[in-house]
C-alpha cells in the first residue's frame, strides 16, 4: 500500500466515525434502541412517501 493508499483509507474511517455519531445522535433523541428500529420507523416512512422524500435524500446523497 502507498501513503495515498493509507491516507483515502484513513479520510473513509473519519467519514464512517462522523456518519456513526450522526445515526447515534438522532437514535439517542429519539430513543431508538437499535438499527432494526430505525428500520421499523423509516420503511412506513418511505412507503407513503410522494418520493420528495426519496428524491431529496438520493440528491444528498449523490453530492
Amino acid at each position: 500500500m502507498e501513503r495515498e493508499d493509507i491516507i483515502r483509507i484513513v479520510e473513509g474511517l473519519k467519514l464512517i466515525e462522523e456518519g456513526v455519531e450522526k445515526i447515534q445522535s438522532v437514535m439517542r433523541a429519539k430513543k431508538i434502541k437499535s438499527l432494526k428500529d430505525v428500520a421499523a420507523e423509516l420503511i412506513p416512512v418511505f412507503q407513503q412517501d410522494d418520493n420528495s422524500l426519496s428524491d431529496s435524500v438520493i440528491r444528498h446523497l449523490s453530492h
